[in-house]
């Protein structure tokens, strides 16, 4: 089992990238709560059914994308990533409608970078441990 670089530098994006996502759908319910959103009359809340049906799509695509290392275990995976994506994206998308401070979303999604990326470490040491073990001479132990 060979691992490309540019492959694990992709996922590593894309796990990035999953990371920012989720961090600017977070600052979004928060501009939705505090009520900034609809604060200049934006056109954002008649894009919410066309958002959502983008985000429905997104979010199987990551339910499939990130199967192995994001939650891996949730039962009926692909519906809780519909739904999630279906509801995340209008939010991801509110971040931009209104006054958003800087000094509340960034911290926020570096975090939420954070999070997701070393899920997918864990994930990936995980997918790779029995090559790694192979590669460098830890087999599994034999049988007396």
């Amino acid at each position: 089992m060979r691992f490309r670089a540019y492959i694990v530098f992709l996922r590593l994006c894309g796990a990035s990238g999953l990371g920012v996502y989720l961090g600017a759908a977070l600052c979004g319910s928060i501009n939705i709560a505090t009520g900034a959103a609809f604060s200049h009359g934006t056109e954002w809340l008649a894009g919410v059914p066309v958002l959502a049906v983008l985000g429905a799509v997104a979010g199987l695509a990551a339910a499939w994308l990130t199967r192995r290392w994001f939650v891996p275990r949730v039962p009926r995976r692909r519906l809780v990533f519909t739904l999630a994506g279906a509801a995340s994206l209008p939010m991801a998308v509110t971040i931009g409608q209104g006054e958003a401070d800087p000094f509340v979303v960034f911290p926020i999604m570096g975090v939420m970078v954070v999070v997701t990326v070393t899920l997918w470490v864990r994930g990936f040491r995980r997918e790779t441990a029995l090559a790694r073990a192979v590669m460098y001479g830890n087999p599994r132990p034999a049988r007396w």
